[in-house]
């Protein structure tokens, strides 16, 4: 079942929102294909007061128009789901990563018979508009969406993404490393990389933009609420910058100086502008500054967003 936003044809959608980008600025947009991309239309009566009791965030009462991230807990905890939420006036767009679709639909179905919910099945596709050029399209403001014609834009640190199955060509197109190189700079946690069912919402630093810690009980609420108050997180997600040209692998542990076990490396790669960078989990008695190994390879701790 797909149903209503993403069943029309998005490739003529598509078309008019690029076009009107590319007209609206001297500096052509720079758009990426997102296949990794998926989003997941709920319907009916309750679908704000379900993701309300489930999930991390305070849905009940979200307006049609607003946008919000929520993560979906583990009992103990751990990130097991990691995903937006676009409300519209007779749907909710959730979009994720596209690995994670189908876990993230069967895990909402499961919980959805006290409810008046539907779960569609997840559409794969969008595009992300990296950098200033992305205002020439109509990119809402933080905590709002826009829903243009069977698109759903999301304003992002990154620019702009637009959700749907079909990515246009011609105007400054990208391959994915360019996404992948401009998310760590940023110090962006991703599903799958940094977001996996061994980290806690407070490690990865989500807490200000995924979880509502006002709100009521929901499954992982406790270890939540329990760690941000007795302020035990022993790690945090931090930035490493390699002195050499190389980088290690994922989950390469990280062990201090003096040989003590000091993290572990999520994403890695070589950025065009900062060279060889990470985003790692750092145990907190490593301060910034500090000097860290992965295998024979030797990096500082430094402070997320990295600086050029």
């Amino acid at each position: 079942m797909q149903c209503g936003l993403l069943e029309r044809p998005l490739e003529r959608d598509y078309d008019e929102v690029m076009k009107v980008a590319a007209r609206s600025s001297s500096t052509p947009a720079l758009a990426i294909a997102r296949p990794d991309l998926s989003a997941i239309v709920l319907t009916g009566a309750d679908v704000l007061r379900y993701l309300h009791t489930v999930t991390s965030q305070h849905t009940a009462d979200r307006v049609p128009g607003e946008a919000a991230s929520a993560l979906l807990l583990s009992p103990k905890g751990k990130i097991d789901f990691a995903f937006r939420l676009a409300v519209g006036p007779d749907r909710v767009v959730v979009d994720t990563e596209t690995a994670a679709a189908d876990g993230l639909v069967e895990r909402l179905r499961r919980f959805v018979f006290r409810f008046d919910v539907q779960v569609a099945d997840p559409v794969a596709g969008g595009v992300t508009l990296l950098g200033p050029a992305a205002a020439g399209v109509e990119v809402p403001d933080d905590g709002r969406v826009t829903f243009a014609d069977g698109v759903v834009i999301h304003r992002t640190p990154l620019g702009a993404d637009l959700l749907g199955p079909a990515a246009v060509p011609g105007i400054g197109q990208a391959g994915p490393e360019a996404l992948e190189a401009a998310r760590v700079a940023h110090g962006l946690p991703r599903w799958g990389y940094e977001l996996t069912d061994d980290v806690i919402a407070e490690e990865a630093g989500l807490l200000g933009s995924h979880v509502h810690l006002d709100k009521g009980c929901y499954p992982g609420q406790e270890t939540v609420a329990r760690v941000h108050n007795l302020g035990q997180v022993q790690r945090r997600l931090a930035g490493l910058r390699f002195s050499g040209d190389a980088v290690p692998a994922f989950r390469t542990d990280l062990v201090s100086e003096d040989g003590r076990r000091a993290g572990q490396v999520r994403t890695a790669l070589v950025h065009p502008e900062l060279g060889p960078v990470a985003l790692a989990y750092v145990r907190r008695v490593v301060p910034d500054g500090g000097r860290v190994l992965a295998g024979d390879l030797a990096a500082t701790v430094v402070p997320l967003p990295f600086e050029g």
